[in-house]
């Protein structure tokens, strides 16, 4: 929602002023992210300037901000939305964040100042400076991804909800939030109560606004439950036909997820649109990593394809995007209700260096508290929704309205499992069988092995050519690849965490080879 350049050394009597996109002074600028979704406030004090950036969706205003200035609380129990508040004082900077987690900022210092961006490649001449954090790098090969303030760089943080990061002549310090509170079982529901008709109420509110905005509203559309679920609540507030989006495999699974889609477009009355997964399979020609272009290592698996959905969407004027994000984490069981799924094997990663296999003893170190929305969900929201602002549009997850997640929590195991509140949700409002227990889920295995077969090995083998820098620095063995890469070719399925490997090693090179100038 922010990028920054900020010096400590920058005269506080002199005055902000804007210039073309940001506030500047001195040498020091604050760039909001121009969106029509996004409202900024900067309140100038004599001994204080307050920045406030928050959605259409945020209650909060500057004011009460700055007169709970103690510990930003007002910002972090924001009911609704999201929002972020920058207070720069004599020698000292700091960043509160709120609840929502939409897009990331990422925070790095050099000397006395403090550089803060949404998009990583912007920090890209400090993360050249930097080293690699053995944890972070350890999680990525592993596919054991957690939800902290840590990046792949030891000079770069990420600014978790509700946060606090300060920075002074001692440098940068990042303090987390107490846990967040959450209902921890299940509750019988009261005689009378109609579960489906809450979910909607929920629903409802939190689409609301979007809607209310008078901005084009898109909606990403897989063909399943979650995504179905939004377009049902989202057609009934929309005052104009929905604008649907989305991605469609090959083969059987994906004939049966088209079905699926124009069944749902059929009853919600939208226009849909709809891109070939395929022609934008992971490495492609056509994608930003094949491109060389700078990007970050973190990346969505499938950016490719979602990057030409965005493109696509903001094409015809799309300037919010709806999404099901959040929808299997508020339905998921817990751990005492039933136990998750076995960690992935290291085995499975054979190619790990020592370096690697020593840090994967630390990927539990560090970590963000509670949050108020499920964990995997910020995680997701910060590799998926960069891209989407890049594009001009401001990614909307309505499951994670906390008060949708709040009811999600007490709902007895018998709604959640299996998402059976959404079906009966979706059933009550017409669909079908083929969509409310469809014999096919849509998922991306298959474009997964496509890209890998058709790009990621030829990609695996030109990297081994040159010199890989996670070889260079001990968290590869390179000889252990190669092996792999030579096996892949003569067996049915190509290892599926040999993506993982490669998306990092194409996102590290991407930084160190960039040559333009970056913003901060």
């Amino acid at each position: 929602m922010l990028s920054f350049r900020l010096a400590l050394s920058t005269r506080t009597d002199v005055a902000w002023h804007w210039d073309t996109d940001r506030w500047c002074r001195g040498d020091s600028w604050i760039r909001p992210v121009a969106h029509p979704a996004l409202q900024h406030d900067i309140d100038q004090r004599p001994a204080v300037t307050t920045v406030l950036v928050r959605d259409a969706a945020s209650p909060l205003t500057l004011p009460e901000t700055t007169h709970h200035n103690r510990g930003g609380d007002s910002v972090a129990g924001a009911a609704r939305g999201d929002a972020l508040l920058l207070r720069i004082q004599p020698g000292r900077i700091t960043l509160i964040a709120g609840v929502g987690g939409t897009v990331p900022l990422y925070l790095a210092a050099d000397g006395g100042v403090l550089h803060g961006a949404w998009d990583l490649p912007a920090l890209r001449r400090l993360t050249r400076r930097s080293g690699l954090l053995d944890r972070a790098v350890a999680r990525a090969l592993t596919r054991r991804h957690r939800y902290t303030s840590d990046t792949l760089f030891t000079d770069v943080t990420m600014l978790t909800e509700r946060a606090t990061a300060t920075f002074t002549d001692s440098g940068l310090r990042n303090a987390y939030p107490a846990p967040a509170e959450h209902v921890t079982r299940s509750r019988v529901l009261r005689p009378g109560v109609e579960p489906t008709a809450v979910l909607s109420h929920l629903l409802t509110d939190a689409v609301r606004p979007w809607h209310e905005s008078g901005l084009p509203v898109g909606l990403e559309l897989s063909g399943g439950l979650d995504s179905a679920t939004i377009a049902v609540a989202a057609s009934e507030t929309a005052s104009a036909p929905l604008r649907t989006f989305g991605l469609v495999v090959n083969g059987a699974l994906g004939a049966e997820q088209h079905r699926r889609r124009l069944t749902i477009a059929r009853q919600v009355g939208a226009v849909d649109d709809i891109l070939r997964a395929h022609d934008h399979a992971p490495f492609c020609e056509s994608g930003i990593r094949a491109s060389g272009a700078a990007h970050d290592p973190r990346g969505e698996f499938y950016r490719e394809a979602f990057e030409a959905l965005a493109e696509r969407a903001a094409g015809i004027g799309v300037r919010i995007m709806l999404t099901g994000n959040g929808g299997d984490e508020i339905m998921a069981p817990r751990i005492d209700e039933l136990p998750p799924p076995p960690p992935q094997p290291l085995t499975e990663v054979s190619w790990l260096g020592k370096r690697a296999r020593d840090a994967v003893a630390e990927i539990d170190d560090n970590l963000a508290p509670s949050a108020v929305l499920p964990t995997p969900t910020l995680m997701g929201f910060a590799i998926h929704h960069p891209a989407y602002l890049r594009s001009g549009i401001w990614p909307v997850a309505p499951f994670t309205h906390p008060s949708l997640v709040r009811f999600a929590e007490q709902l007895p195991l018998e709604l959640r499992r299996h998402k059976k509140l959404y079906r009966d949700y979706l059933s009550l409002a017409g669909l079908p069988p083929l969509v409310t227990h469809p014999q096919r889920t849509e998922h991306f295995r298959d474009l997964m092995q496509h890209g890998l077969r058709h790009h990621g090995l030829r990609l695996a083998e030109r990297l081994l050519a040159d010199g890989i820098i996670l070889a260079d620095q001990g968290f590869v063995d390179p000889d252990a690849l190669r092996r792999t890469v030579q096996r892949a070719h003569q067996s049915t399925t190509v290892p599926s965490v040999l993506c993982d490997t490669l998306v990092l090693e194409v996102g590290l090179r991407s930084l160190q080879a960039a040559t333009s100038t970056p913003a901060t």
